[in-house]
């Protein structure tokens, strides 16, 4: 059993609030992964599936509606504040075949055999002991079950990150910090030589890690919205963590102005790169 991932459970217990408000924005970037690697999980009606990291419970409904009648899913997550809004989202929509547990996955007790599939989307970067905790992950799944999740490759695949990143270096003098190899964070799974050797050790086998790379697409009236995003979430928030107000509002202004510069016929197409990765219990 691996240690208890405290760090990332107050930071994402902080990012709640902020998750809920941008949660349409982010989707743009989620979303089209997210329903490629729910794809790649072959799910059947009857199957009980674990959404791991569900955050505010979206995934975790979709993969409700893909199981059932009969089947059921189970939203993960570490963080309350998200699950809350999850339990608010199943109950407003009336999703009956829903369940949400606030744990962390890296010590908590999912059941033995309990799952059928077990399905992530951007939930599993964020391990201090990834080993441990896809183990257990593992442990829950039935002999034969599926693992399918969707991960970051590196920043320099995501202009989506990198442009507003870059951006806000110019401004602050000094790249935003970012976590080191195999630390948690987003690019914790960025390479698949890793990520192979992090689930075989966990006890998977037939470990498939697929690259799949497309543009997210950025209409020209939507920079500011999506300049104003990018420095209350990822690198931009923690480059600008203790800036004051005036050094923030260069930052935006930088941000949008990096993100005009790239308009072409009304519209930003800035690269995303993600793994798509399977294997079985």
């Amino acid at each position: 059993m691996g240690i208890a991932n405290t760090e990332q459970a107050e930071f994402w217990a902080q990012m709640a609030p902020t998750w809920r408000e941008l949660e349409d924005r982010l989707e743009q970037v989620s979303a089209r992964p997210g329903e490629l690697a729910m794809e790649r999980a072959g799910l059947r009606p009857g199957q009980r599936v674990v959404d791991l990291g569900c955050g505010l419970g979206r995934t975790t409904l979709e993969l409700a509606s893909r199981v059932g009648p009969g089947g059921s899913a189970t939203g993960v997550d570490i963080s309350a504040g998200m699950l809350e809004a999850a339990r608010e989202r199943a109950d407003r929509l009336g999703v009956a075949n829903v369940e949400f547990v606030h744990a962390d996955v890296q010590v908590a007790d999912l059941g033995t055999a309990r799952f059928d599939a077990a399905y992530s989307r951007f939930g599993v970067m964020f391990f201090t002991d990834p080993v441990a905790a896809f183990g257990n992950v593992r442990d829950t799944l039935a002999p034969g079950g599926t693992l399918s999740f969707v991960c970051w490759q590196t920043v320099f695949d995501n202009e989506w990150m990198l442009i507003p990143g870059a951006a806000v270096a110019e401004v602050t003098g000094s790249l935003p910090q970012m976590p080191g190899p195999g630390e948690p964070g987003p690019f914790s799974l960025s390479d698949p030589a890793r990520v192979r050797s992090v689930l075989e050790a966990a006890g998977f086998g037939s470990v498939d890690v697929t690259p799949h790379n497309d543009h997210v697409v950025i209409s020209e009236d939507q920079i500011p919205e999506i300049a104003a995003t990018s420095i209350r979430s990822g690198a931009g928030r923690e480059a600008l963590k203790e800036a004051g107000e005036d050094t923030r509002q260069r930052a935006l202004a930088a941000i949008e102005s990096a993100l005009r510069a790239r308009v072409q016929d009304g519209q930003v197409r800035a690269t995303r790169g993600v793994l798509l990765v399977t294997g079985t219990a």
